[in-house]
Formats: structure tokens, C-alpha cells, sequence
């Protein structure tokens, strides 16, 4: 059965139905979306910490998407949002993350909210110029190694514990928050394999971060790594980060490091308040090039008779796990509608091989040997169809405990339907 519009959802119509092409007015989509929406968000829950390196409780909030609780097998990569104390901007991330997801935009992700109670503290480095510190004042600053100490040490563990996560962890942060995550990529670069870094403070201590960058790259040619980083053009502060970060913009383009992923974006008549409204989705699409096959180029290699489709999907997951550095392959959503455009486009062959990969990598999903039958069966072996209709039903049954009982009952009801439907061969 195809997950289509919602990718992540039980579209409650029938596949044969779904797999036709509709054309939905906005109206009646956003109609759509306002019934489901309450139903179908991802859910977010606090854990307090025993800091032994801030010697204090702290508190990090994380938040799963829906289809984490329809699976006890998938893994997913994380984003950790730093100034995650600020309810709103993590509110805004997590819906964002989640419509952008089921939507078909973007990967689905566990997001992890780093609360800090010190800003100035926690996200800025050590100062190389006492002028620095004098203008600074009273405010302790240049202590971002407890940040680091608290991730490496706390909060990783407690996410790797609790939670099914890939290796992949991206970093977001907003003013100070940005300045902490540009930072962390040449203190520790194997924390985050990415950063979104909203109106960094670059000009903090004189630019020193924009003089690290350059005695870093001088020695590096390559920067396996995604960096994202934003500026707007209103207010003298705005104004102020974004000199600095077009000098940064500079050392690293002048570098030009082999493997990096770079952008670097100026949103005119934007502020300081306003430029994680655009950052966030745009640096998450941005991002979502690496990790997902565009339409077009799908449409390509789905048009390319030289080469079978399910190669060049393995290709591109081979190159992509390269760069990842780790075995990355498509989410089970992902790979089940894979299935279904090369359905889509007549190649029932290329689409069999697609869900024998698929039902490989999650054996235990139900789902995909129900996909699987419906392809048998559009190839006309319907024996064949009739036995893999008969093991989705196994494997629902197997995993009942997975499914909540509306799920459950759901997707038994389709099953059954399915092959209740097929003719005896």
C-alpha cells in the first residue's frame, strides 16, 4: 500500500485510487491537512539531567515524529537546536520539521532541544583579545568547553540510549547559538556533520572565528560537511554579524575545501527576529538535496533504459552513506514510494526488485509485502500476489504490538481487502 501526500500517514483510500493522478486544489488540501493535523504530529517530551559538568540539573526537550511510534525498528537522524529553552523557536523547528516531512520535502528527524542557562557563557570561545572581555563587563564569557563536555559526555548518551538514532546529527543555532555551532566544527568536528548557523555572531572577540576558519582551511583542503549560514540586512547589530559573516563567507569560498556543502545567504529587509523564519526552512531544504533524490532527477533515472532504477538508487545511497560516514539507506517510506513511481511509470519489473531491497532492509513492515503483492499482481502472478498479500498479514500479526488498535484494525481491514479482492490464479 502506498503512503502518498503524507508520506508518513495512513491515507485511509484505497492504493488503487491513490495511485491515480489527482490533481488537489489548495483548498482542498489545507481542508485536508486541518482534519488530520491533531491527529498525526510528532510528540515531544523533556528529560532532566544530573549535570556533573554544569554541577546542576539541566533539561533537554526531544521531540519524534509520528511514524516513530509505528515502527520499532527505524532509525533516525537528529538535529539539536540549541537555545532549546526558547519553547517558541523550538515549537516553530519541530512543526516546521514535521510539515516539511510529511510533505515529502524533507527527511524525517528526532529533534533535541539543548537548553542553556547562560548564554554568553555557554556558546561563546575563549576570548584572544582582552578588549574582548573588557567589553563584555561583568558577564562571564569563553566557557563553550562545558557545552561541549555536557553533549560529549550527558546528552548524547541519554539520546543514543533512549532514542533509535542514526549517526547523523545536524546542529541549528540562532545569534550566540550560531557563533556555538560555527565554533564546535573546528573544536569538535565529529559532533555535527552539519550546521545551520541563523545571524551568527562572527564579529564576537574581533572575528575571531573568521581567523580560525582561515588558519583551518589553509591546512585542510577538504571539509566533509554541511554548513549553512544566514544574515539579514536591518538593525545595526544584524548589520554588524553580517559584515563579519561575509568576511567568513569570503575565507571559505576563497578555500573552497573538497566535500563541503556551503551556502551562504543575505535576506534583505530581514532582522535579527525575523531571519530564523526563513533560515530553518530554507537551510533544512538546502540540506534535504543531500539527503533525497529530487523529482527530476528521479523523472531521469526513471527514464534511463540503460540502467536499472534500483541501481542507481544504490548508487546514490552508496555516495551518499560516503559522505555521511555511515551506511545511510531510505527510510521505509522512502523506499516504498520508489516502489511505486517506477509502478507509476509501467516498469513492473524495476518496481519488484525496489520492494525486494525494501522488504531486505525492514523485514518486519508489513506494508511493503503488501506493496510488493500489489506489484505481483499488476504483473499478473497472482499466485505469487495471493501468497504476499497472506504474509502481510503475517508480519501485522507478528508485530501487532507495534500498532496502536486504531492502526492495527486499519491495515488489517486493508490487508485483508487486498486479498479477499485477487482472483485464484
Amino acid at each position: 500500500m502506498q503512503k502518498k501526500l503524507l508520506k508518513t500517514i495512513k491515507y485511509k483510500t484505497y492504493k488503487y485510487h491513490i495511485m491515480k493522478h489527482i490533481t488537489i486544489s489548495i483548498l482542498m488540501l489545507f481542508t485536508f491537512l486541518s482534519g488530520i493535523s491533531q491527529n498525526y504530529s510528532g510528540i515531544s517530551k523533556t528529560h532532566k539531567i544530573g549535570s556533573k559538568v554544569f554541577e546542576s540539573d539541566r533539561e533537554i526537550r526531544v521531540f519524534v515524529p509520528f511514524s516513530y511510534t509505528e515502527n520499532s525498528t527505524q532509525k533516525y537522524p537528529t538535529i539539536y537546536l540549541f537555545d532549546g529553552q526558547f519553547d517558541a523557536l523550538f515549537d516553530m523547528t519541530s512543526g516546521t520539521v514535521d510539515y516539511m516531512s510529511q510533505m515529502g520535502e524533507l527527511n524525517e528527524y528526532i529533534i533535541i532541544g539543548v537548553k542553556t542557562t547562560h548564554r554568553p557563557k555557554e556558546f561563546t570561545p575563549m576570548y584572544t583579545d582582552d578588549r574582548t572581555k573588557e567589553s563584555w563587563g561583568d558577564t562571564e564569557i569563553g566557557k563553550t568547553n562545558l557545552l561541549e563536555d555536557h553533549l560529549r559526555d550527558e546528552i548524547f548518551p541519554l539520546v543514543e540510549k533512549n532514542y533509535r538514532v542514526h549517526p547523523f546529527r545536524l546542529a541549528i543555532g540562532h545569534s550566540l547559538g550560531g557563533t556555538f555551532v560555527l565554533n564546535v566544527l573546528l573544536t569538535k568536528p565529529d559532533f555535527f556533520q552539519g550546521i545551520i548557523a541563523i545571524s551568527p555572531n562572527v564579529s564576537y572577540d574581533y572575528d575571531q572565528l573568521v581567523l580560525r576558519f582561515d588558519d583551518f582551511l589553509k591546512v585542510n583542503d577538504t571539509l566533509k560537511k554541511f554548513i549553512f549560514v544566514s544574515a539579514g540586512t536591518v538593525g545595526n547589530m544584524e548589520n554588524r554579524f553580517r559584515k563579519s559573516a561575509e568576511k567568513l563567507d569570503h575565507v571559505i569560498k576563497y578555500h573552497n575545501p573538497k566535500e563541503l556543502v556551503y551556502r551562504f545567504k543575505v535576506y534583505d529587509g530581514e532582522n535579527h527576529s525575523t531571519t530564523p523564519l526563513l533560515t530553518i526552512s530554507k537551510g533544512l531544504l538546502e540540506i534535504a538535496k543531500i539527503w533525497t533524490l529530487s523529482e527530476e532527477k528521479k523523472e531521469e533515472l526513471l527514464n534511463d533504459d540503460t540502467k536499472p532504477f534500483a541501481d542507481d538508487l544504490k548508487a546514490f545511497y552508496s555516495n551518499l552513506s560516503s559522505w555521511a560516514n555511515y551506511t545511510v539507506n531510505p527510510s521505509i517510506n522512502q523506499i516504498n514510494t520508489y516502489g511505486y513511481d517506477c509502478l507509476n511509470a509501467d516498469k513492473i519489473k524495476e518496481s519488484l526488485t525496489v520492494f525486494d531491497w525494501a522488504i531486505e532492509l525492514y523485514p518486519n513492515d508489513a506494508n511493503l509485502y503488501d506493496s510488493k503483492a500489489e506489484a505481483l499482481e499488476k504483473n499478473n502472478d497472482l499466485k505469487q500476489a495471493k501468497m504476499y498479500y497472506k504474509k502481510a498479514l503475517e508480519i501485522l500479526e507478528n508485530t501487532k504490538e507495534d500498532y496502536d488498535s486504531e492502526n492495527y484494525e486499519y491495515y488489517k481491514g486493508i490487508f485483508s481487502d487486498h486479498l479477499n479482492k485477487i482472483k485464484s490464479p
